[in-house]
Formats: C-alpha cells, structure tokens, sequence
C-alpha cells in the first residue's frame, strides 16, 4: 500500500471551499437583488401610473466634484412623477434650482454615492457632513450663496409691510410675473416702479389699474425689502439676526470681522456629532459647552438659538468654479461688497452691539473679566469729540478687546468708520433750538443750582476761573452778556478743551442757566489765563487714594478701562480727561469728582489737573 499523501484530505478542503465559493456567488447578486433602493422603486412602481425601470439614479457633476444618487430613493426629485403620501415619492418644494441639475448633496450634506439610507445620510464612521436635519434645511443655501445680502431691519420691515399691503404677490401670481420670493436671487430692474406707474398709467383695464403709485422712500423700502428675497427667507432672517447680535465683533466670517473668538468661515463643517445641538447649547451657555470660553451669555431665546444655529449651519462654503459661482458670491469675493448695510447704525449692530449693547449702553457680562464702557451714553457723547471716537475706532485699545477696526484686516473702511461716528453722534439728546431756549420762563434760582451743580467744578463757585477752566464773568469775555454765545458753548462745548456740551437740559433749565451766568459779578480780566500745569507726584498719590481700585494700581484697567493704554492716551485729549474727572461718566461706575459722595471726595481744579499729568506721564513718546 503506497503512502497517504494527504491527497483526500486537500480534496475534501477543495470540494468545501468550491461550495462555499458557490455560495458567495450566489449571494452577491441576491444581496443587490434586496437593497434597500431596489425595493423602494419597486414600490414606487406598485403606486405609479408610469413605472420606471429598476436602476440607479445618478447625477454627476465633475466640476463641483458631485456624484449624487439621492434620486434612487427620492424618485420624485430625481424627475419621477411624484405620487401624494410617501415623502419618497412626493415632489421637491419649489427653488430656484433643478435638484436634477445640481442633486441633493450640494445643498442638503450626505453621502452622495452612498445607496442605503443610513450611509447616504451622513450617518457613519468618518463622515464629516451629515445631512441637514429638518428645520435647518435652508442652511443648505449658504455651500454656494455665501454673499447674500441682508439689509436695513426697518427698511426691510416697511417694505414688507408695503408689499402685503398693495397686494403684489396677488398680481405676479395671476399674471404669471416675476416670482417675487427670489426677486433678490435674479436681480430686478432698479426703474421697477416707473414701469409700474407708465403702465397703471396706460391701462385701461386687467390687473395694471390695481398698481397704485408708492412714494419715493416707500419704494425704496420695497426695493430693500426685494434685494433679501432669494427663495429662502428663514435663512436670511437668520443672517439679519448674527449681523443684528454683532457676531463680526469677535469673529472672523469670509474674512471680515474681529479675532477675538475663532473664525467661522467654515463653521457648518465643524467635525463634531450633533452640530446642531452642539451649537444650540453653546449659544445658550458658552462657558458650560466650552470651558474657558470668552464668549458671553447672550440670554438668547429658544427662537434666536435656533436662527443663530441654522445660520452657522450654513457657513459651509465649498470650491466653486468661477463660471458656476452665483452672482452674491462674486459680488462679495471679486468686488468686494459688504453683505450687510453699510448705515451707522446696522454697522454699529453687525461690529459693535455685541459687546457694548445694541444701544451702546455698555456691558457686564456675569462670569467674564471684561467690562464694556457705554459709548452711546449722553454723559460720555458730551465729553468725546469726533476726533476721539474717530481715533479710538480706527485705533482700538492693543491689550483689550478692543480691536484697531479703521487698520486691521478684514476691518472698517474709512467711510464705514465716519457712518458709525456719525451714528454715534446722532444718540446725543438733540438741544432745545435758540427760540425755544429764549420762549421759555426763567428760573434764576433754579439756574444757579444748575451753575453750582454743572459749572462751578471747573469755572468757580463765582465764575472766576480756576486751574482748568478760565474765568466766565470777565470784563473782556465777549460771551458775558451774549446769550447765543452763551447758548452755544452750552449746547455744543468748545474743542479741544475740558467744555463739553450740556444739550441734554430742557430749554427752562437752560434759559435759567444762561441767566444765572449773565447774573455772575465780573472779575477782572480773561486776557492771560492759562490752564494751570498739574504735578505729576501729587497726582499720583490721588490717583493711588481714588482710583487705583477700579483702573488698576498700574493704570492697566481692572473694572474700569485701561488708562495707561497707549492709544487711549493718543486720542484722549486733557480736556477729555479733565472733563471726564469732573463729570463722571452716567450708567457706569466712574463717579462724578467735581462734587463729594459718600464713596469719594470732591477733586479740586487743582487735584485735577495734578491728576491729569500723573495720566499723561504714562504716554510713551
């Protein structure tokens, strides 16, 4: 007998291997047979008039790197006819676009070539853009319009209301006109409403003779209000709200913005399971979400942390190429236009509010370090001339959170930075005219409380002058017994100096006030005076007994603004200074040292000037 060479054994492994191989291959073909899309568009075709055949939809589009197969499952959308009562099957709401064209992906994330529901949806393994959840679906539309164009909020408001009111939408529809909801994505002619009025004009009769002519600012807010219809208004309510929350204050967004917080250029993508719910508990409490975060609790509502979320959402800009690009991302990246309104008061919203308020009344936010002054308060508007905000704005405060906007990247323009301190300027309390001032009853005792109270903590309990301001009842001050004089120094302040303006008072007090100055025993002679220079070492020891605990024993800020910041020290004149020792500064905690309180003392004009040369001694050449 010859000897076994394991010749059985390897036909026995061969025979069960080939059974095995057999298996597979029948299996591969029955596993495509029940995938999951197969068995959708066989039910699809139970319910059809017009079945189709059983294959893979696909859209390609090499030039946006898209390879969509959505349109297996999603039939309708893939140009099937739709069939009422299975979201499979029923037809893509109305846009601007052919999902057919682009497909789903683009707009709504996912896995495009992916063919079963879990995997097409995002939700696997190292996949980093699932598919928009519902209700942030419009979020879809900033992957490739990322310069849409919000405007004016009044603006918009108006020109809404105008639209529902002269029944528009009616005449489009039954006109078969220009679709109004994405007039702002098309663009529409800039003379519309002269059209409109030589047509209504014309006609005799149809749907012209409705148009009823608007007035020149009511058509302009219509025209704003169209400039924001692109076929996706929960978005664009959501872009109005971050520009309106002062978001660009702290972040960078396209390039334009703060770098205090991070750039969320790209934020949509963030690699992070939930994003949406990740990013809705960071806007209701960041430091909690993110330990050490400097973002403040803004106290949004569940309505505005849904927006907020669904905008950063859309922060998703993909490589488009130039040819394909929508006209508001060009506008935007070749030509340079803002996507919000460049008026003083929506940049003071997009740059600004954040921190100091949307009114600018300043900010404390619980938890966090930084206290943000109030620039919009009168006390301070009286005292910062235009030169001061101007400086300040372009400047900023290096060290603080204050960026330089007029210089850094991605900044103000010079003329963004004139609209916002001419905003600025126009929260000031307007003066009481001259006719009013001179119509009204006078109160001497009245206006000498005023003059005690307002005027003597620099002038002199007589007018006579002092260390910082000249003397008022002087036999040569042309102002004496001039009223408009008087009445303007008053009302507007005089350059330069420690005179701010007291426009806030009511025409009585001021009446009575230029009669109490009027009143004043004259004094000698104004020719001559000069602002006493202050001594630097005796301010030092006021400083260090009066203000060091809220600016700092080395001036560096502490819960009161940083004195010894170099580019403060640049714009702030010793007016400014002196004026803001004297006066205080209303709704924040910087005390009026022209008279005594039970937390400080009066400052005498002497004291302060001391104390204004310790200040300025920190100024580096």
């Amino acid at each position: 007998m010859s000897a076994d060479l394991g010749i059985t054994r390897l036909l026995r492994i061969f025979a069960t291997l080939s059974v095995v191989l057999l298996a597979l291959l029948a299996i591969a073909p029955a596993r495509s047979y029940f995938t999951e899309w197969r068995s959708i568009q066989k039910r699809y075709n139970a319910k059809a008039v017009e079945p189709i055949p059983i294959e893979i939809q696909q859209v390609w589009k090499p030039e946006l790197e898209v390879t969509d197969r959505c349109g297996s499952c999603h039939l309708a959308a893939g140009g099937a006819a739709p069939i009422a009562g299975d979201a499979l099957f029923v037809s893509h709401p109305a846009i601007p676009h052919d999902p057919r064209e682009l497909g789903c992906t683009v707009c709504h994330g996912g896995q495009g070539r992916a063919t079963s529901s879990t995997a097409a949806h995002g939700h696997v393994q190292h996949w980093s853009e699932p598919i928009l959840p519902k209700g942030f679906e419009q979020a879809g539309c900033g992957t490739c319009h990322s310069g849409l164009k919000v405007g004016s909020a009044k603006a918009i408001a108006d020109g809404r209301k105008l639209v529902v009111e002269s029944k528009c939408v009616e005449c489009h529809r039954e006109t078969k006109g220009p679709d109004l909801s994405i007039a702002g994505l098309h663009g529409f002619r800039g003379d519309w409403h002269a059209k409109h009025v030589d047509k209504a004009g014309a006609a005799k009769d149809g749907p012209w003779t409705r148009f009823t002519p608007l007035a020149d600012e009511e058509a302009a807010s219509v025209s704003e209000y169209l400039k924001t219809q692109v076929g996706a208004p929960r978005l664009m309510e959501a872009k109005t709200l971050a520009h309106r929350r002062g978001c660009l204050g702290c972040h960078r967004i396209g390039g334009v913005g703060g770098d205090d917080g991070p750039d969320l250029s790209d934020e949509g993508r963030k690699a992070i399971d939930d994003l949406p719910g990740w990013l809705a508990r960071h806007f209701k409490d960041p430091q909690k979400t993110v330990p050490g975060s400097q973002m403040p609790n803004l106290s949004l509502s569940d309505s505005d942390t849904q927006l907020l979320t669904l905008y950063m959402l859309s922060l998703r800009a993909r490589s488009i190429p130039e040819a394909m690009a929508p006209r508001d991302r060009v506008r935007a990246l070749k030509l340079g236009e803002r996507d919000f309104p460049v008026d003083g008061e929506s940049l003071f919203g997009v740059f600004c509010s954040a921190c100091h308020g949307p009114r600018g009344e300043g900010r404390r936010f619980p938890g966090l370090a930084s206290t943000f002054p109030a620039i919009g308060e009168p006390d301070f508007l009286a005292l910062a001339d235009d030169s001061f905000l101007r400086k300040t704005l372009t400047d900023g405060r290096p060290g603080r959170r204050m960026p330089a906007w007029g210089t850094k990247d991605g900044g103000l323009r010079p003329e963004e930075v004139d609209a916002l301190v001419a905003y600025l300027r126009s929260l000031e309390p307007a003066a009481p005219s001259m006719e009013q001032v001179m119509a009204a009853p006078i109160d001497l005792e009245g206006g000498k409380r005023t003059f005690t109270a307002q005027c003597a903590p620099c002038h002199g309990a007589s007018g006579e002058g002092s260390a910082i301001a000249p003397p008022l009842a002087a036999e040569d001050n042309p102002a004496t017994h001039d009223d408009s004089r008087i009445y303007g120094t008053v009302t507007v302040g005089v350059g330069g100096t420690a005179m701010g303006s007291f426009r806030r008072l009511d025409a009585p007090a001021l009446h009575s006030l230029i009669a109490a100055v009027r009143a004043l025993p004259l004094v000698g002679k104004r020719a001559g005076w000069a602002p006493v220079a202050g001594d630097a070492a005796r301010g030092a020891i006021t400083y260090s007994k009066d203000c060091a605990r809220c600016h700092g024993e080395k001036l560096e800020g502490k819960d009161a603004p940083a004195l010894a910041n170099q580019k403060f020290l640049a714009a702030a004149t010793d007016g400014y200074l002196t004026a803001t020792i004297i006066r205080g500064r209303g709704a924040t905690q910087m005390p009026h040292f022209g008279a005594a309180a039970s937390d400080h003392p009066r400052l005498t004009p002497s004291e302060v000037s001391d104390l204004v040369a310790f200040i300025r001694s920190h100024a580096k050449p």
